[in-house]
Parts: structure tokens; sequence; C-alpha cells
């Protein structure tokens, strides 16, 4: 029987055939190769998990989302439909249907629901979970009709864990990080910038400085302009980690750039070091979404951190005792994840 081949064998065969390759083809592959990568094989995300994410952490977070759907969507006549892109195991969408049928049971039994997850781990998972009505399951945005949409799309931290290219400033003008090799292991290596990433900061009016290093995500655009023509009348609302480009690249907050390692519950490591085993991701530029929606004719509501917005949502009234009320203060907490995350919403 013959040997399957790992990712790290895979990739170092690529780069000994065709030489140093951009970090975003050895983060596509270490997070989404369809055998070996991190959400095809792992994804061990919860308390115990490599990381935690709001819906881990309280059904209080669905429930306070699925609240302000039932009364947006009471103004639509018909049915109406709840997208959730990248919908993993189905956690968040099983506590928000729950909460939807009851905040409004007439309502439930309008909703469409669809999940959009590219793991198959995830659809089989998918295919399980019990809402007030049947689950449409697809594999990935590009089957979502445009203008099919009315009422929203919705996404939890699915754009910081798009493939990212590396940059670095220097005198002579920003260099690329590629991913090589160096007695055997991966190792990073540099190369002129290609003139259309410098260009994608200057539209921001980001210039960097000499070692200050920064991530582009090339497909971010172009997925959140798929999502905002699919949406026909709505709200587009997204939850991530991330920042207006002036925050994200500026040269004293993050000289590092925000490229970031999970694994064990803990934050940090080598990037390069286990390709498969952990979770990558990097900060989105909020600036570059913002523009993607507003070019397909979205209009854009705010950027607001998570903390205020779930606050403001009446977070609190979905604790009914004091260990629930200390995981959703963890939602709204200002030293951790209530301002660390943001929600971008823009509707149509």
């Amino acid at each position: 029987m013959a040997t399957v081949s790992t990712i790290s064998e895979r990739l170092r065969e690529r780069i000994l055939r065709e030489g140093p390759i951009s970090f975003s083809e050895f983060m596509e592959a270490a997070l989404y190769d369809p055998e070996e990568g991190y959400y095809a094989r792992r994804a061990a995300i919860g308390e115990p998990g490599d990381f935690v994410t709001s819906p881990a952490v309280s059904a209080a977070f669905a429930a306070t989302l699925a609240r302000r759907f039932a009364r947006e969507a009471a103004a639509l006549e018909g049915p109406v439909d709840f997208v959730e892109v990248g919908a993993g195991d189905g956690r968040f969408l099983k506590d928000f249907g729950a909460r939807v049928a009851a905040e409004d049971p007439e309502l439930a039994a309008r909703v469409r629901w669809t999940a959009v997850e590219r793991a198959s781990r995830g659809r089989d998972s998918l295919a399980r979970i019990a809402l007030p009505g049947p689950l449409r399951v697809l594999a990935g945005p590009a089957d979502l009709a445009p203008a099919s949409v009315r009422g929203w799309i919705f996404s939890n931290e699915l754009f910081d864990a798009l493939p990212v290219v590396r940059l670095v400033g220097a005198a002579e003008g920003p260099r690329e990080r590629r991913v090589g090799l160096a007695d055997g292991a991966f190792a990073w290596t540099e190369r002129p910038a290609d003139p259309s990433w410098v260009g994608h900061l200057a539209s921001f009016r980001v210039a960097l400085i000499p070692g200050q290093v920064a991530e582009i995500a090339p497909a971010a655009p172009t997925l959140y302009g798929a999502l905002a023509r699919a949406l026909a009348r709505g709200s587009l609302v997204t939850f991530d980690y991330g920042h207006r480009a002036a925050t994200l690249y500026h040269p004293l907050a993050r000289p590092s750039g925000t490229l970031a390692v999970h694994s064990g519950g803990r934050r940090g490591g080598d990037p390069l070091a286990r390709p498969g085993e952990v979770d990558l991701s990097a900060h989105v530029n909020w600036d570059a979404l913002v523009r993607a929606g507003e070019s397909e004719g979205l209009a854009t509501r705010g950027v607001f951190r998570q903390g205020t917005f779930l606050a403001e949502g009446g977070i609190f009234d979905f604790a009914a005792n004091d260990r629930e009320k200390w995981r959703a203060f963890r939602l709204i907490d200002p030293e951790g994840m209530g301002e660390e995350l943001s929600v971008l919403i823009q509707t149509r």
C-alpha cells in the first residue's frame, strides 16, 4: 500500500521543486488541506481546545443576536433567510435557532436556514443539528446565488482565518516574506514585494517603515464582495478580530503584524513549525471589507466593539445564574473579548 505523504512533506517537495512559496500558500495548505489541514482533521475549538470563540463561551452570544435578528426580520414579509458562513460544527446555529423560536415562533416558521462550511467534517456535523426548519448546507459562498438572501448573512471569526501574505518594510522598499527551507526545516526568506501589495497598502494610506511587518489577506475583499452580492435585502453581520487600516498597520502599535499561532489554549509559537497541527490567524482590515461591501451597493452602519454591541443588545437578559453571568461578561470584558473583537454591519 502506498504511503500517503504529509502536508509537511508535500510542502517541502514543492519548495524544492519551485523555490520559496508565499506564506499565503503555506497557510492555505496548513489550514485547509482537505485531508490533513487543521480544519479538516482537528479544529479543536472550545475551552479545552486550541482556542475559544464567542459562541463556545456562552449561548448568550447567539441569543443576543437572535433577538436583534427577530426584530429586524419582523419587517420582512414572506420567507426570511439566515445564512451562517463558516458554520463549523453548528454550535452557534443551534443556539441561535432555538432562541429565534423562543422569541418569535411565527418568524421561526418563516426562516430559511443555510449553513456554509468548507470542511467536510463540519458539514457532517451540521447535517445532524436540530433547527426550527430544514437546513441547507453549502460547501462554499459561490453556492449562494446573487440577490438570493433576504435577511442576514452572518459570520464569526471567518475572515481572520483567511490566508495572508506577509510583508516587511525595508529602506529599498517593502519585501515579501516567503517560506523556504533551511537544513530541511521551513524558514523565512525574502524577495521584493509585488507592486500590487504595496499599492494595496498605499490605497489605505499605509507605508511600512523599515522592519515593520504586516499581513494582507488577498481573498478577503473577494469573499466579502461575493457575500454582499448574495444579499438582496437585510444585513451582512461580520464578527472578527480586526481594526481599521490606520490602527491595524500603525508602526508603533503592531510593529510585528498580527499573525498568531493557537495551540492548547495558548497563543504563540512558530507559524512554520507544525502545519496542519495548529491554528493560524491574522487580524482583519475592516476598511478593506467596508470598501468591498460599499462597492457592491451596501450601506455601512458601522464597526462596533463586541462588548458595546452585546451589552446594548441586552446580553445579560440571557444569563440565568451567576455562572452564566460570568460567561456572558467574558464576551463584553473591556480587557478581553469585548474590546478585541468587533462587528461590521452593512445593509441593503
